[in-house]
């Protein structure tokens, strides 16, 4: 109905907004904990941690309820917000959830009680991540990273890297890439970067470092799985890694960069000859 659609758009606004808070998926003990705490039988608990960002653009047709009376902050555009929390809490939390699951780690607090793994990730955020981000009314990033270590490392929440670690093709291009496009845009490094997209491609080979075999969650994960054993048959790493990241799907453009295959290429090969520790130790010297 075009009038319909005129009336739409004369009378009706959109605001973009963005949320940021850790809500793992509910298991079986979560249940029965919580039941047991409340004397009912709840079915399906939410967990949650104690942190909570609503962002919302102050853009609306005929006032507004005043939803920062329970912390919501309002501004005019949304997108640098979600920019901040896909690169900073989604990017940080898929390198921890493939390095982690990789070296046996199976839950977020865990991984960050690595201290290799932690200097990584402070590091990937500080030096890599945070200044490809524009600067925000009210967003002291230092502040904002220290604050994002601590929630990381909440043992309450019992967050499964393998439940993160699910999609990564979908993931990936959101969380990490386009990071890594801004850094070889302005000629910076990507090292950091670089190592969390090698550790998902290590993580696709279905088996961790103690032997337990993982399987890989991802609506793309025939296609991954072909592309990879076609990738193994080329030999050296560098031929791997180059055939592998053609991938249009997942890397679009950025499988053809040489800079960008190259460093994935050196962090596979560190993985696969001195696991996931040890590169670690490796990339921060």
């Amino acid at each position: 109905d075009g009038r319909l659609r005129d009336w739409i758009e004369t009378h009706c606004t959109f605001p973009n907004s963005m949320v940021d808070r850790i809500v793992p998926r509910t298991t079986d003990a979560d249940r029965a904990r919580v039941s047991a705490r409340l004397g009912v039988d709840d079915a399906w608990p939410v967990i949650g941690e104690p942190f909570l960002e609503w962002v919302v653009e102050d853009r609306f047709a005929n006032g507004r309820p005043d939803w920062s009376a329970g912390g919501a902050r309002f501004v005019e555009h949304a997108e640098p917000f979600e920019r901040l929390k896909l690169r900073m809490v989604n990017g940080s939390h898929s390198a921890l959830a493939y390095l982690g699951a990789m070296a046996g780690l199976r839950t977020v607090d865990r991984a960050m009680a690595e201290p290799a793994l932690r200097h990584y990730i402070d590091a990937l955020m500080r030096e890599e991540i945070a200044p490809t981000l524009p600067a925000m009314q009210g967003i002291d990033l230092d502040g904002y990273l220290a604050r994002l270590l601590q929630r990381f490392s909440n043992p309450a929440l019992q967050h499964q890297t393998g439940q993160i670690a699910m999609d990564g093709s979908q993931k990936l291009p959101q969380r990490l890439l386009g990071t890594v496009r801004d850094r070889l845009r302005t000629g910076q490094s990507i090292d950091r970067l670089a190592l969390a997209v090698a550790a998902w491609i290590h993580y696709l080979r279905g088996t961790d470092e103690t032997g337990a075999s993982h399987e890989i969650q991802d609506p793309l994960a025939t296609a991954l799985a072909a592309r990879l054993a076609q990738a193994n048959t080329a030999g050296a790493v560098h031929d791997r890694i180059a055939f592998f990241t053609g991938f249009t799907p997942v890397f679009g453009e950025l499988g053809g960069e040489p800079r960008f295959v190259s460093a994935v290429a050196h962090h596979i090969r560190l993985l696969e000859e001195r696991g996931v520790i040890a590169a670690l130790e490796k990339t921060a010297t």
